[in-house]
């Protein structure tokens, strides 16, 4: 009878594939934090205490590094809750600026790239996983923004401006709104 051969002994020369990027960024969350905080720190907006700036980065990047690694072209409906209600509206309730609301998730992106850099990746693939990124944290402004205004976007609820439900781009001019 005969063993089957171990992991071990199995093909010594085989190489285990270089970690992607958003791998990388997956793998160090902390890392990325780290680098965003000591960027916001050097902006004249940041009067937020260390306990609050922070906020829900934490288990926001990593379903956003998730997203961007599949190719999503805008935040699920978790991440969207999250992202409003843990990050737009504590932001709102701090009194930060509303350029810095967006101004952090800029900074997000040049701590990723930091991280990124720090790793080795070759720039033609960090820039393809970073527009991907990038697409994700527009929308991720976005629903920042409505955290930050929910109280007046609630009031104005049943007034005619909510998101329309049609996926039809009413700009193209391929509809007859007449029929």
């Amino acid at each position: 009878m005969t063993t089957p051969p171990s992991s071990e002994s199995a093909a010594p020369d085989a190489v285990a594939p270089a970690p992607g990027p958003f791998d990388i960024l997956l793998g160090e969350v902390d890392l990325v934090l780290g680098e965003w905080r000591q960027l916001v720190a050097d902006e004249p907006w940041n009067t937020i205490p260390h306990t609050r700036l922070i906020d829900s980065f934490p288990e926001v990047l990593p379903k956003l590094f998730r997203l961007a690694r599949a190719g999503c072209a805008e935040l699920d409906v978790e991440v969207r809750r999250l992202v409003a209600d843990a990050h737009g509206t504590p932001r709102r309730q701090d009194g930060l600026p509303l350029r810095a609301v967006a101004d952090e998730w800029t900074l997000l992106q040049r701590a990723c790239w930091a991280v990124l850099g720090r790793h080795g990746i070759p720039e033609p693939v960090a820039r393809d996983a970073m527009s991907r990124l990038e697409v994700l944290i527009d929308d991720a402004i976005g629903v920042t923004l409505r955290g930050y205004y929910a109280p007046e976007l609630d009031a104005l609820r049943g007034r005619g401006l909510e998101r329309r439900a049609s996926d039809e781009d009413r700009r193209s001019g391929e509809t007859d709104r007449r029929e």
